[in-house]
C-alpha cells in the first residue's frame, strides 16, 4: 500500500515538473481512481459453492471431483502457501487474505493434486465443500 502511494506520488510530481497544473492534477487524480477501481475489482472476486460446481473467481471444477477440502489459518496457511506448497498445486490466492482452504482433488485427468483458495471464511467453505462430496 506504501509502495503504491510513493508511485502515485511520483508520477504526479514528475508530470506536474512538465505541463500545466491543472494537466498534472487530473492526471494524477485519473491515476488514483484507476488505482482504486483496480484494487476494488480484484478484491471482489468471487469463491461459490454450489450443488454441481465449486467457483474461485473465473475457474471451476465439478463437486464430484472433490475429495476433501481443509481450512487453513495462521502458520498453517503460511506454510501451505509458501514452503509446503506442491508445485503442481492450483493457486487462487490474494496476498491481504490470510486463510486458504487446501481443495484436494480426485481426478485422474488433472494435473493439480490439490487447489489452495483465499477465503475470509475458510472454515465455513470448507464445511460446504466437504459437504457435498
Amino acid at each position: 500500500m506504501l509502495i503504491g502511494a510513493a508511485l502515485i506520488g511520483s508520477l504526479g510530481i514528475a508530470v506536474v515538473a512538465y505541463v500545466p497544473l491543472w494537466l498534472g492534477m487530473a492526471f494524477a487524480a485519473l491515476t488514483v481512481t484507476g488505482v482504486v477501481g483496480a484494487l476494488v475489482v480484484y478484491s471482489l472476486t468471487p469463491v461459490t459453492v454450489d450443488d454441481t460446481w465449486f467457483r474461485a473467481g473465473r475457474y471451476r471444477i465439478e463437486r464430484r471431483y472433490i475429495a476433501g477440502a481443509t481450512a487453513l489459518t495462521g502458520e498453517a496457511a503460511s506454510a501451505a502457501v509458501g514452503p509446503d506448497a506442491d508445485h503442481r498445486a492450483f493457486l487462487f490466492t490474494r496476498p491481504y487474505v490470510k486463510d486458504v482452504v487446501r481443495v484436494d482433488l480426485d481426478d485422474e485427468a488433472d494435473p493439480h493434486p490439490y487447489w489452495l483458495v483465499s477465503s475470509r471464511r475458510a472454515t465455513e467453505l470448507a464445511v460446504a465443500l466437504g459437504s457435498g462430496s
